[in-house]
């Protein structure tokens, strides 16, 4: 039986000698791991290991700046490697290959995903992370990004296409584009080849579907009033019925909160860290609005979020709760949850009362052309007032209501 060695007898051991003249030593530890005492003094530690019918020595470190303890838990972090049929000795050789070439693509891209996380909604960062671990990683992960070519690029996104994914291919290319705009600004590749692929020639088209929405005015007044006549979850009716006054994503209305809204000013602000485009947006309130919340109040006052789950105040209700509401009303296969602000975009459009800037900036559009929206800072707020008047009393009530 072998006996493990100690921190004492580590520091104390010292090369054999025979006949006066220094030989190597090596004191065991078990397992395979042991120190080796140089005749020159040094001391090295060393596992010695079977792989796949071969011998193999790894080499941990050199003693004492690696201690006895250091020493064993990389001695079985070397076994846990063997144990998934890794071989610890090739896997340091492809280390040092690839921090001698340069750093690999999943390196640099999870170098971008930590630099967006502050700016990116969390569903947005998990689907670039998500999709670059399920398609990339294991195919192009571990290759230095600036040995990478346009052409593995192409293959791995036209193999996403042949499973049936047409628009997330298109998208792909475009994820990767931001890595590798990433890349060179960092000093890691020379060129951004991913601008060199033409996603109009190499990938499969796809027909951009929009949300399906209701703009007939006398269908949306059988919507309506099937909401007020629905028959589920109470906190659901009100999300529903809150939905078409405030034009905002379905998330925005599962997680609100209370101290978000101001009934004084009639003012509902929505933080950064909920929108999608990570800055804070105001949503004027009609009258109509401040009644469905003081009704859901009575409800929901000593909870955390507004509209919350049915089975718990401290949960939100999940997203597809509006959507199976909806197709309870027997309404899915014409309007979605996100439908609602297709429905205000298009009859406020159509109604020729309200400039296009204070539409798209009531749905918490960003504006495209970069140098408008750096020096355009209006918010537009009179309008927007004037507007929340105008949906319950003009607009909306006439087509509507």
């Amino acid at each position: 039986m072998t006996t493990v060695l100690t921190a004492t007898a580590v520091k104390s051991a010292k090369p054999k000698s025979i006949d006066g003249i220094l030989k190597d030593k090596r004191y065991s530890d078990g397992g395979g791991l042991y120190l080796l005492v140089k005749s020159t003094g040094n001391k090295l530690w060393r596992y010695n290991y079977s792989f796949q019918n071969k011998k193999y020595t790894l080499a941990l470190g050199k003693y004492p700046s690696l201690s006895l303890k250091d020493a064993r838990i990389k001695h079985t972090e070397a076994k846990n490697l063997i144990a998934q049929d890794i071989n610890p000795v090739e896997k340091r050789r492809e280390e040092k290959a690839i921090n001698k070439s340069g750093n690999t693509f999943e390196y640099v891209a999870n170098k971008w995903l930590k630099l967006k996380s502050s700016s990116l909604s969390k569903v947005t960062l998990n689907r670039h992370s998500n999709a670059l671990k399920r398609d990339f990683y294991p195919i192009i992960g571990k290759q230095p990004i600036k040995d990478i070519h346009r052409l593995q690029i192409v293959k791995i996104v036209q193999a996403v296409q042949q499973r049936g994914a047409l628009e997330p291919g298109h998208r792909l290319i475009n994820l990767c584009s931001n890595v590798w705009r990433y890349a060179l600004q960092i000093g890691e590749v020379e060129h951004n080849i991913i601008a060199d692929i033409s996603k109009n020639d190499v990938l499969k088209p796809f027909k951009k579907s929009s949300y399906p929405t209701i703009t007939e005015p006398k269908r949306i007044g059988e919507l309506l009033r099937a909401i007020d006549a629905y028959q589920g979850g109470i906190t659901t009716k009100f999300a529903l019925q809150f939905l078409p006054l405030v034009f905002v994503r379905s998330k925005n209305i599962r997680f609100a909160q209370w101290s978000e809204f101001n009934f004084e000013t009639k003012e509902w602000t929505i933080p950064a860290e909920k929108m999608k485009a990570r800055k804070e947006h105001i949503v004027p309130l009609t009258n109509q609005a401040i009644k469905i919340l003081k009704e859901v109040r009575q409800y929901t006052s000593d909870a955390k979020y507004v509209f919350h789950s049915a089975t718990s105040k401290i949960r939100t209700m999940s997203d597809s709760t509006l959507s199976k509401a909806l197709k309870r009303l027997d309404f899915a296969n014409e309007i979605v949850p996100h439908g609602f602000r297709a429905m205000f975009s298009t009859l406020a459009y159509e109604s020729g009362k309200f400039r296009s800037e204070v539409i798209e900036n009531l749905l918490a559009h960003q504006e495209q052309n970069q140098v408008k929206r750096a020096y355009n800072r209006a918010e537009y707020k009179s309008e927007r007032m004037e507007n929340r008047v105008k949906v319950k009393n003009g607009l909306l009530e006439s087509h509507i209501f």
